[in-house]
């Protein structure tokens, strides 16, 4: 039939019938039939190239293949190829449906963990009734930044992997917030979410194996409980930056602790921005002797901030310091000052430089080991860095923070107590603590004119030396005031008598051999790292 069909030129077409559906074949269409040309025929039904697509092509797969079609045939139908041969036409409309509901879904799952993310746990706290109370818990990796330089970026994303199977193999509902953060919404045992919390600290322990190596998890967590919303979130990272910083691993939110407002929340990540952007920047301040000379430089941070200009440490420390963003930042200023140390080294000047250390940084161990390989990163002995701390920091908890500083000490590092006289330390305490300067408060050294003020000094300088420790005065404004405190005793000066807290390259000092009697405006050099060692006597 088909080579009659085909041989005959009379033939002008063909009817069949597919049940009570009529089709009439012409001539061109015949002879694209008889040849087996599916691809015409598919073009002629189809008016233009027909894009064939097997039926077992997952539906994300068809949809991009059909929008990466020319912009003329985007919205043409597809033809699907069953596994029998059998061809179908599908419509484009439902495949790219599926499509944009898939990008909806990926907005709201993290990427890496396939969690939900920070944007997910916001719809899922607004659905829930306010009248009915949920538990949350904060939960925030620790060390994690060291798996992270010792493994790679590649064996962090295998942690952070490993810590969201586990969380959602416990808990129907874990989140990763970004980074090492991550969140657990608990809708049962709300009253007993400690324990919870704990039973999950286990099953995070057990070791995860990267990279041939097994590593062990340890993480902090704050929690808590009340009507969803927004404010859970606040609290619990209250209560896990408490735990971090006591080091109690697990810790429920309490009014006394201070959650961070809106504005401090904003700021806590436009912070880990300029830290990740290189936004910080250290001035340097000099504390110089009664000769004139300019024996060590405090490193005072600096945000370069893009839109409001340089900002002091007032207007972001107090709010890094109530969160974990301390850490990240004492690694910069850390990095920077002992990198700084170590230029002028090499322009032939043995200048220490003093680092302020935050409260929460005494909590933590990992900062010995990270000044240890500081030090050894930029070749200079522990003698080029002071450790600068306050009387509040170490009252904290000061059995464990005298540890941590003779831990720093044996690495030849000194340390200083800083803005001695506004805290309540007992004068005991500074026979038990590991000191090597005592820095005496502005507050003392703007009224050493005053004769009560004066008598507190002279003893505070006498038990000074007694113990043996290097005496600094903050805040000399003046010739007059430098010439008093010389005749007190005290070992260095540093205030803006001698320099405001300037980048490295405009250090000024005074090229004045001695202090005392000497004028405000005498000569002075500025010191840059080709000059350093010619600059100062």
């Amino acid at each position: 039939m088909e080579a009659l069909l085909r041989d005959d030129p009379d033939c002008l077409g063909v009817i069949t019938m597919d049940g009570d559906v009529v089709h009439l074949l012409d001539r061109d269409r015949l002879d694209a039939v008889l040849a087996g040309d599916r691809d015409r025929l598919l073009s002629d039904v189809l008016d233009g190239p027909a894009m064939v697509l097997p039926a077992t092509m997952a539906w994300d797969d068809a949809a991009r293949a059909a929008l990466a079609r020319p912009a003329g045939r985007k919205s043409a139908p597809a033809v699907v190829e069953h596994p029998d041969g059998n061809l179908g036409v599908a419509p484009i409309g439902p495949l790219v449906e599926h499509l944009s509901e898939s990008y909806a879904a990926l907005a709201f799952q993290d990427g890496l963990t396939g969690l939900g993310n920070r944007r997910m746990l916001g719809e899922v706290l607004a659905a829930f009734d306010p009248a009915r109370p949920v538990g949350l818990m904060l939960v925030d990796l620790d060390r994690f930044k060291e798996i992270n330089e010792a493994l790679g970026h590649g064996g962090g994303d295998q942690v952070l992997r490993h810590t969201g199977a586990v969380l959602a193999g416990l808990c129907a509902q874990a989140f990763r917030l970004g980074g090492d953060e991550f969140v657990v919404l608990i809708e049962e045992a709300v009253d007993d979410l400690e324990a919870v919390a704990r039973r999950l600290l286990e099953s995070l322990r057990e070791p995860v194996l990267v990279d041939g190596v097994h590593i062990h998890v340890e993480a902090s967590l704050g929690v808590t409980s009340g009507p969803a919303s927004e404010a859970l979130l606040a609290q619990a990272d209250a209560a896990m930056f408490a735990a971090k910083r006591d080091r109690t691993v697990v810790e429920r939110w309490r009014p006394e602790l201070r959650t961070a407002n809106p504005i401090d929340l904003s700021l806590q990540a436009e912070l880990r921005s300029a830290i990740a952007d290189g936004q910080l920047v250290l001035h340097y301040q000099p504390l110089v002797d009664p000769a004139g000379r300019v024996c060590s430089v405090e490193a005072l941070v600096r945000w370069q901030h893009p839109e409001r200009g340089l900002l002091p440490p007032g207007a972001f420390l107090p709010q890094a310091e109530r969160s974990a963003v301390i850490a990240d930042l004492t690694d910069r200023v850390l990095d920077e000052a002992i990198r700084q140390a170590a230029r002028w080294r090499a322009a032939g000047w043995l200048l220490p430089v003093a680092v302020n250390l935050a409260a929460p940084v005494l909590a933590h161990d990992r900062f010995i080991t990270v000044i240890r390989a500081l030090l050894d990163q930029h070749g200079v002995p522990g003698n080029a860095l002071i450790v600068e701390i306050t009387e509040s920091a170490v009252m904290t908890k000061p059995e464990r923070s005298a540890r941590w500083l003779d831990a720093i000490r044996e690495l030849g590092v000194r340390i200083a107590m800083d803005d001695f006289g506004t805290g309540y330390t007992s004068l005991a305490l500074l026979t038990q603590l590991p000191l090597d300067e005592l820095k005496i408060d502005r507050a003392f050294t703007n009224r050493i004119h005053h004769p009560q003020e004066r008598v507190i000094v002279e003893a505070v300088a006498r038990m000074a030396n007694g113990l043996g420790l290097t005496l600094v005065a903050e805040g000399v404004e003046d010739q007059h005031t430098a010439d008093i405190l010389c005749g007190l005793g005290f070992d260095l000066l540093q205030g803006y008598h001698f320099s405001r807290p300037v980048p490295a390259g405009d250090l000024m000092v005074p090229a004045t051999t001695q202090v005392p009697g000497a004028g405000a405006d005498q000569g002075r050099t500025a010191i840059d790292d080709e000059t350093v060692g010619a600059a100062w006597p």
